[in-house]
């Protein structure tokens, strides 16, 4: 199912990361939009194995990474811990997918998050904070009704920090990403409504993956 809209309807003004209030500030960490500069400081530990392990591209020079960084500028936050730069994210404006008739309703009305954390900073629960700052941002900064997050299942720590900022796992696909090891892995799509988000209390957790009873057939152990 696509999530292009198919509608000839001009999409209606939506805010961007541009437009809201900087920095974000939490208890550890400065956050703000991506710069040019910025890419220099990142390389230094954006080019490590262990984080190369799980990052969508593997920019092979400082040039490449360069380029591609300012590339995706106006979906990239920074988080700063003491004036460096330990994370790196990503708020992206997404369309929902509708049917045709009202697809102009759906525009941008969601967001995909996406972080990586220096693994100098790992264990100290940055990435989490820093995740969590992603989710005020969609939600409080952008409007969206909706977050996603994907990542392999095998990187426990994303998923894990996923589940700590409160998001819900709603897929797990068996051996649909290839990875550049060669390796087909399982994926993970973890995701929150907005109104979960301001009221966790007022939503259940759907009871996904459990058979489905006949009415009036007997529950058996």
């Amino acid at each position: 199912m696509s999530s292009t809209p198919i509608d000839a309807e001009p999409a209606p003004e939506q805010t961007g990361l541009a437009d809201l209030s900087w920095p974000l500030r939490t208890d550890r960490l400065e956050i703000r939009p991506g710069r040019e500069e910025d890419a220099a400081a990142i390389w230094t530990w954006y080019r490590l194995p262990e984080v190369q392990e799980w990052t969508t591209a593997l920019p092979r020079s400082e040039a490449e990474h360069h380029e591609r960084w300012v590339a995706q500028l106006t979906e990239a936050v920074v988080g700063l811990h003491e004036d460096e730069i330990i994370a790196v994210g990503k708020v992206a404006r997404q369309d929902a997918w509708a049917q045709a008739d009202v697809a102009a309703q759906a525009r941008g009305r969601q967001a995909e998050l996406g972080w990586v954390l220096d693994p100098a900073h790992q264990g100290q629960g940055l990435g989490t904070e820093f995740a969590a700052a992603l989710l005020e941002i969609a939600f409080d900064g952008l409007d969206v009704r909706r977050v996603e997050a994907s990542c392999f299942a095998a990187n426990t720590a994303s998923w894990r920090i996923m589940e700590k900022i409160g998001m819900r796992r709603e897929g797990l696909f068996r051996e649909d990403s290839l990875h550049r090891s060669g390796r087909w892995l399982d994926g993970l799509t973890y995701a929150l409504l907005a109104s979960e988000h301001y009221d966790p209390a007022a939503h259940e957790a759907p009871a996904y993956g459990l058979p489905v009873q006949e009415p009036g057939a007997a529950a058996s152990d």
